[in-house]
């Protein structure tokens, strides 16, 4: 019995396998009658050609190849693609390889129908021998990207390896520019992986030429309307110890850079000495009273506008010889040697002049500068080269001026403000002129920097301010406004308007629309930005002093004096 068993399990178990190999060939059958086709076939292949156009390519180009089968009967006409070297997809498109001489490339096209049927062609490729690269855009700022991309001989490709002289480019081509210091030319090159042969764009990298102007009220604890900020570095010269500014005013209506000695906290800067050899120090009369302090050496930067080694102001230092009385008497103000007196922790004067008062304050008979020995202060010329210097004119780029934009601001007030302060003239993307008009400003004569402002018929000197806080102008006989219990600005019972003439020196002419309102009724709101708010002229002006509420809902541009600028040579005021 149990080798009858054993027979009967041999022959079950011979039968299943016979079954399974008989599957294994049906389904196989079927597979090969698709031929990846998407179906089977009755008819037969006789033939199979190709061609590949262009015959000959450099390495990363392609070359577009197509067969045709022909045959009888219903017959499946794809083909299978097939490349001695490099590389070819499903459409018959060809990636010619990296190669170093001439090379012969065999193509194949294989009939999915019958295999034994096929094609062949060959496509020449040869080194690649230039490559061409272009950068988009060709101009950016520091921190900003442009897209660069290689050709070879027109044909663009990827088969290259990316490098620049400064910054950082990626495998795709993206170059990334570093922070620079001055307009920068920096050179993008695509290298072939195999032959080496380079190409290369230039891409300018221009440093940051605008920062945030923010009126918000000052320094913690001041809350000053219209007071017009930003922050500054301050350096000593030629190292990296330095400390940053907060709430420096911005005043197109002054020249150099003044900082209080307090918000220096613990830097130290090198202090200038006179031509006698004593200690130097500034006397800054401003509307409000005076600055008092040593002339040192400092860098500054604003953004990425850096001057390298100007001289400021130190106001205030707690050892430093005192004010004399040929200071304090040319004033009936007070001292501006803090933060509630001064309104800000510092001034950025960006006016029309290089120097603080060049020519005049190099000869005898000057009031600003002072020789401080022991024995105390007194005023001493100082060389043009010596005094208290205009930072714009120190860039290495952007140096022919600065544009200034707030946005309107409705009568009533705003909490605050936000614009944008921006160094150069036509020198970037972002400063041009466009459709500004002109107003050249006198440079000599009894009030320099001014142009004509004409109100009732009547012509007064008229300038430009983003230190003052108010549009100041004449005085309350002339214009009929009350002035406030507060007597530095004016406050009628209902809102006025003052149609004001204004002319440059170069003849041109426009009309500026100054609206007043209460300002004790503005101040009251508790916000810091107003364009409404005015005030009589008092010992700013005689005429007429276009302060921030002017800016509002304008782009501003001061020109320095010497400048060349797109609109001509400075000094100049354009809006």
């Amino acid at each position: 019995m149990q080798p009858s068993r054993c027979t009967r399990t041999v022959s079950w178990g011979t039968g299943l396998r016979f079954l399974a190999l008989l599957l294994s060939l049906v389904v196989l059958l079927g597979i090969t009658a698709c031929g990846g086709g998407g179906g089977s076939s009755t008819g037969t292949i006789t033939a199979v050609t190709i061609s590949c156009t262009p015959t000959s390519v450099q390495s990363g180009q392609t070359s577009q190849c197509t067969a045709t089968v022909t045959g009888t009967g219903a017959f499946i006409n794809t083909v299978t693609w097939a490349a001695s070297a490099g590389a070819i997809d499903t459409t018959g498109l060809f990636t010619a390889q990296a190669v170093t001489a001439t090379t012969q490339v065999t193509i194949t096209a294989i009939s999915n129908q019958d295999t034994s049927k096929n094609a062949t062609a060959t496509i020449t490729v040869t080194p690649v021998t230039s490559i061409a690269v272009t950068c988009t855009p060709t101009v950016i700022q520091s921190l900003q990207t442009s897209q660069c991309n290689a050709t070879a001989n027109g044909v663009p490709t990827t088969t290259v390896n990316w490098t620049s002289s400064i910054g950082v480019v990626s495998l795709s081509g993206l170059f990334t520019a570093p922070t620079v210091p001055t307009s920068t030319q920096v050179t993008v090159t695509a290298t072939t992986q195999v032959t080496n042969v380079p190409g290369s764009a230039t891409v300018t990298v221009n440093v940051n030429n605008s920062t945030t102007l923010a009126v918000d009220g000052g320094p913690t604890g001041v809350s000053y309307p219209n007071g017009a900020y930003v922050t500054a570095k301050v350096c000593v010269p030629g190292t990296t110890t330095c400390t940053a500014i907060d709430h420096v005013l911005v005043d197109t209506g002054s020249v150099g850079f003044r900082v209080l000695s307090s918000a220096l906290g613990s830097l130290a800067l090198t202090p200038q000495n006179a031509s006698d050899g004593n200690p130097m120090a500034e006397c800054y009369v401003a509307p409000t009273g005076y600055a008092w302090g040593p002339v040192a050496l400092a860098q500054v930067q604003v953004t990425g506008e850096i001057a390298s080694s100007i001289p400021i102001e130190v106001i205030a230092p707690s050892n430093f010889a005192a004010a004399p009385a040929s200071c304090t008497g040319q004033t009936t103000g007070s001292a501006l040697s803090t933060v509630s007196a001064l309104k800000a922790n510092g001034i950025l004067g960006i006016g029309f002049w290089t120097q603080d008062c060049g020519s005049t304050c190099a000869g005898a008979q000057q009031s600003t500068y002072f020789s401080c020995p022991l024995a105390g202060c007194a005023p001493l010329p100082a060389a043009i080269a010596q005094q208290v210097s205009n930072p714009v004119a120190a860039f290495p780029n952007d140096n022919n001026g600065s544009e200034i934009q707030l946005p309107p601001i409705v009568a009533g007030g705003a909490p605050t403000a936000q614009g944008t302060l921006i160094f150069g003239i036509g020198t970037q993307s972002n400063n041009g002129l466009a459709a500004a008009a002109i107003y050249a400003v006198s440079t000599s004569g009894a009030n320099p920097g001014s142009f004509v402002a004409t109100y009732n018929s009547t012509a007064y000197p008229g300038t430009v301010s983003s230190g003052a806080d108010a549009n100041y102008f004449l005085t309350s006989a002339i214009t009929g406004y009350p002035v406030c219990t507060n007597p530095g600005y004016y406050c009628p019972s209902a809102q006025q308007t003052a149609n004001v003439g204004i002319a440059g020196v170069n003849a041109q002419t426009g009309t500026v629309t100054l609206t007043i309102d209460n300002a004790a009724s503005l101040f009251s709101t508790g916000y810091f930005a107003f364009s409404s708010l005015g005030g009589p002229g008092g010992n700013r002006t005689s005429g007429f002093l276009f302060g921030v509420p002017f800016f509002y809902g304008r782009n501003v541009f001061t020109a320095l004096s010497g400048a060349t600028t797109p609109g001509g040579t400075g000094p100049y005021i354009a809006y």
